[in-house]
């Protein structure tokens, strides 16, 4: 028993929808492009004998993206970025505009409470270092 196949029309490919369906594909395909943070970015934590660091990767990231927040024993880095599209066809009379908001932030736990004033950080070529005075003393055991 064989089945015919109707020749049909597929009404996903013909215009309007089909152009409505492609713009909504192309959206959702080109949102987080150029924002490669969405599951979060490397961090990397380790001690010298003087300090306490944290690198975080950001490639890409201009450094008024960038934020620093301070609470108590943590600090928060935090990436936004925003972008606004137009695309205007005065021959066609159609108008585009899309927004686009992405927000990637980590929390990092230290050992130890902070004050702002001790943290420095610095942001170069990619790579955000935060350098915190290692407060931890060693108690003499007896």
């Amino acid at each position: 028993m064989s089945k015919k196949k109707d020749n049909l029309p597929n009404p996903f490919n013909e215009q309007p929808l089909g152009g409505l369906l492609k713009s909504i594909d192309g959206f959702f395909q080109n949102a987080f492009q150029n924002f490669q943070f969405v599951g979060g970015f490397p961090v990397y934590e380790y001690e010298t004998e003087t300090h306490y660091i944290i690198e975080a990767e950001l490639p890409g990231v201009k450094k008024e993206q960038i934020n620093l927040d301070i609470y108590s024993n943590q600090i928060k880095i935090s990436v936004e970025s925003s972008e606004v599209i137009e695309e205007k066809d005065d021959k066609h009379h159609v108008y585009k505009s899309s927004n686009s908001f992405q927000r990637a932030e980590r929390y990092i736990i230290l050992p130890f409470t902070i004050s702002q004033k001790d943290v420095k950080a610095s942001y170069r070529n990619g790579l955000l270092k935060i350098m915190i005075p290692n407060k931890k003393k060693r108690i003499e055991i007896e």
